[in-house]
């Protein structure tokens, strides 16, 4: 039956051994040895050594390719080549896993001779057209240049083929050309852009889109002539380069015109719900468009008695006169009403996107431009709470929310000085073995004046102040000296697994506290692990990629936390040096609930298998649950229903009492 089914397709198939004998070939393979009459005749027999034909036929970047793929060196190997009168062939090698190991190898030759001719009929019509085109490859040499581009640079192409595209055109480096490259060179998005360059004396229109080989794809015309027929300095200095909404400078001068005149009116402050999900599932691109589908809804939908700004990132200012309390509730659900509404652009995915607004009056409110802003933001905040689509005018009662962040962030440093936070400790279970195999450092905080603190509080706080790092210091340095108290009283030697934000990985100094800290509480190799969240910045930036790679060397092992509900992009499992990935709770609440998230676990836990690394589900709370986890091999798993976080004392009690291990008939273990 399987070879009925080889037989009948177009593409010649070969499968081969782990030694490179040949198993079975399909009728088109067979076709295409007879055909070529040369060194390949006999390369469609059953027990040839199809390795041996290439090397002795001096094919050796094939011959190379499809042992490195036996041995399991590559996932895979293809390889581009002309045969047969100058027909075009691409070649795939794929291997044949059985139990984690490769036991050979599926050979696919497929014929490419008419996309050939099309490729090179696309780049005739790139050398004619009358956009300028040019690549640039991942190390930023110029690869390609059409005639048009040779027009507009006033360079010939024998003079720039080959070159630094930043050595060309240096005072392109610290400017938009550098920034919009940059990111679509290394986030694999779309830029659109224009910009002068002084040394041309040309405004540019320019796209730059990501290749598949890892450069970018750059397209160009002069604007000289629109740019001289706008206003182009006010534009650029008063409107949203994205949306080309009036920006915040230019509301500002329209509400201190406002004021002026003190004409009462109605500030709007509309904030998207969940915007950052959309960028981090979706990628900033799709942000964008989604971003401009909301400006557009804003101006057609509503009425020209709206100013309406762009404020920065997903926030909204509008503006209008004030009439009366019912024409406030009004407008506020006309905004919502534009903002909720299904989307028609083919471009987004489908998204359910709410907004909450808070509401300033003028002079009710203030009397300044910024203290009316001010209000309105805050009020936004108190809508986010409840969620959804909301709108909420502001009270002097709210200014009491940011007072507390405020008091929040004064506290933060004299609280990590004087051991206000204190940690605890929640258990790593092996549930094969049913015993702790490692714990996780829990950060708490009591306020004096506040009472509890939620950890996603008072951690957001402090990193957005600058203080994560030293609340993190502290963390570590105390959990250690107690792993140590713990290792000499109970001959505890499981891991211990500390959250690290990402941003500290940026920094050289962190990574060397944390060789300091293993030498300073002599820390075996493979106890210290560090917990960082999936985000973009762990893998867009090379040097917390390098600072990663010593930290591994050092003997410290990272995991990936709350995995599956960050970014989207996976590349950085492949390029980073990950040890563990921590399921977040999310997928653990699926099991025996729902089936697609119950199917998301399973590919999880069997791609982390595959990928040889540890694999723990979080939030383990059911027995359930437990033996689902069980059942799909996730052996490490981490909730109530082995422990809750411990404090200290407590423990150091359970180590005493029970050791590592679990009672045999506890929660129907």
């Amino acid at each position: 039956m399987y070879k009925k089914i080889i037989d009948s397709l177009q593409d010649s198939i070969a499968l081969i051994n782990v030694d490179g004998e040949i198993i079975v070939t399909n009728k088109s393979w067979q076709k295409f040895c007879k055909e070529t009459k040369g060194c390949l005749k006999d390369a469609d027999i059953a027990g040839i050594n199809y390795l041996d034909i290439l090397s002795s036929s001096n094919y050796l970047e094939e011959y190379n390719g499809i042992l490195a793929v036996l041995k399991g060196e590559i996932p895979f190997f293809r390889t581009t080549y002309t045969c047969l009168s100058q027909n075009w062939y691409t070649k795939i090698v794929n291997p044949l896993i059985e139990k984690g190991k490769v036991t050979g190898a599926t050979i696919t030759r497929k014929d490419i001779s008419e996309y050939e001719k099309e490729r090179i009929e696309i780049y005739a019509d790139l050398e004619n057209m009358s956009d300028a085109f040019l690549t640039v490859d991942k190390d930023w040499q110029i690869t390609y240049i059409n005639k048009e581009a040779e027009k507009l640079l006033s360079a010939p192409k024998a003079e720039l083929l080959g070159e630094d595209l930043w050595e060309v055109y240096p005072d392109a480096i610290d400017s938009i050309f550098n920034k919009s490259y940059s990111k679509t060179m290394n986030e694999r998005v779309e830029t659109r852009f224009e910009a002068y360059y002084d040394p041309l004396k040309t405004w540019f229109e320019i796209y730059a889109y990501p290749k598949e080989n890892g450069g970018i794809s750059i397209y160009f015309n002069n604007i000289n002539e629109k740019k001289v027929k706008e206003d182009k300095l006010w534009n650029t200095a008063h409107h949203d380069h994205l949306t080309e909404m009036p920006n915040r400078l230019l509301l500002l001068k329209r509400l201190e015109k406002r004021i002026v005149e003190q004409d009462p009116f109605v500030l709007f402050f509309l904030d998207l719900n969940n915007f950052k999900h959309v960028n981090d599932a979706y990628g900033h691109e799709m942000g964008d468009i989604l971003l401009l589908e909301i400006a557009s809804r804003l101006k057609r939908d509503l009425s020209d008695k709206f100013f309406i700004s762009r404020y920065g990132g997903d926030e909204f200012v509008l503006c209008t006169t004030y009439i009366d309390d019912f024409q406030v509730q009004s407008d506020a659900y006309r905004i919502l009403s534009a903002i909720e509404k299904p989307f028609n652009n083919p471009k987004l995915p489908p998204l359910n996107i709410t907004a909450s607004i808070g509401i300033s009056l003028f002079p009710e409110n203030g009397d300044s431009a910024d203290s009316l802003i001010t209000a309105a933001d805050i009020a936004m905040y108190e809508a986010k709470k409840i969620k959804g689509d909301q709108w909420i005018r502001y009270e002097s009662v709210m200014s009491k929310s940011l007072n507390r962040r405020l008091i929040i962030e004064k506290s933060l440093k004299e609280a990590i000085l004087t051991n206000a936070y204190y940690t605890v400790f929640q258990p790593q279970v092996n549930i094969l073995e049913n015993e702790i195999i490692g714990i996780e450092v829990l950060s708490r905080w009591k306020h004096p004046e506040l009472g509890f603190i939620s950890p996603d509080e008072f951690i957001t706080i402090a990193e957005e102040t600058g203080q994560i790092r030293m609340l993190t210091e502290h963390i570590i340095d105390t959990s250690l000296l107690m792993y140590n108290k713990w290792k000499k009283v109970s001959g505890y030697n499981g891991g211990i697994s500390i959250n690290v934000s990402s941003s500290l990985l940026n920094e050289p100094s962190f990574v060397s506290f944390l060789m300091y800290q293993l030498e300073k509480h002599s820390i075996p190799r493979g106890i210290l692990e560090i917990e960082i969240t999936e985000n973009v910045q762990i893998f867009s930036s090379s040097i917390i990629t390098h600072h990663m790679h010593d930290i591994q060397k050092a003997g410290i092992r990272i995991a990936i936390d709350d995995f599956g509900v960050g970014y989207s992009n996976l590349s950085y499992i492949n390029n980073l040096p990950i040890s563990k990935i921590k399921i977040d709770k999310f997928f653990t609440n699926c099991i025996g609930e729902n089936a697609k998230g119950e199917a998301i676990l399973q590919a999880i836990i069997v791609l982390a298998n595959n990928l040889k690394m540890d694999v723990l589900a979080e939030g383990v709370e059911t027995e359930k649950q437990r033996n689902f986890l069980k059942a799909n091999n996730c052996s490490l798993v981490q909730g109530f229903f082995y422990d809750m976080p411990l404090n200290e004392d407590q423990f150091s009690y359970r180590l005493q009492q029970f050791g590592i291990k679990y009672p045999a008939k506890q929660k129907g273990i």
